[in-house]
Formats: structure tokens, sequence, C-alpha cells
């Protein structure tokens, strides 16, 4: 059996990743520092209650899902298809801006 401060590092970096966000990125959605996110990352520090609620927000999952031991395939493919979505859009969009400096 993981311990509870592994299993949040590890499925926090797994959901992060998933997502193609940085800790920088996660660390602004969060509104903390880049510290506490690496080093909740790498087990020194272990978040509050209430930064385990905006880290769970932050990244789309229950916050049950930071402690799961089994990866929850589940939210794991809902945040890949979210993500590809979300490249997709921006790939949309730029194309869109470039049609109209293009045309001008």
């Amino acid at each position: 059996m993981t311990d509870v401060h592994t299993l949040l590092a590890q499925n926090i970096k797994k959901y992060r990743q998933v997502l193609g966000i940085s800790q920088s990125e996660l660390a602004e959605r969060v509104n903390c520092s880049l510290t506490l996110i690496g080093n909740i990352e790498i087990k020194k520090r272990f978040p509050s209650s209430k930064n385990i609620d905006l880290l769970a927000q932050a990244l789309g999952v229950k916050p049950a899902d930071l402690f799961a031991e089994e990866s929850n395939k589940e939210t794991t493919q809902r945040l890949a298809s979210k993500q590809k979505q979300k490249l997709q859009l921006e790939k949309e969009v730029l194309k869109a801006i470039d049609r109209v400096f293009r045309s001008n």
C-alpha cells in the first residue's frame, strides 16, 4: 500500500502532465507559489485541505482522485480528451487569426 503523500505527489504530477500544464501554470491556477507545487510533487510539503480542493479544481478532478491508488482511467481519458479539444481549438483560432492578417 502506497502512502497518501506519495499518491498525492504522483497523481498531481500525472494529471498535470495529462493536461499538458507546467508546475508554474498549476501554481497560477491554484493561486499559490511554484515552490509549493514543486515541494508537493517531491513530497517535501503536504497541502492544506483548502489547497487540496483548489488543486483538484485546477486539475479538473475530484479531491479523492488525487489520492487514488489505482489510476482512474476514466478521469485520465476525460482529461486527455479535454486537452486534445483545447489544442484543436487553439489551432483553429491561430488559423483564423492568420487568415485575417493575410487578407489585410
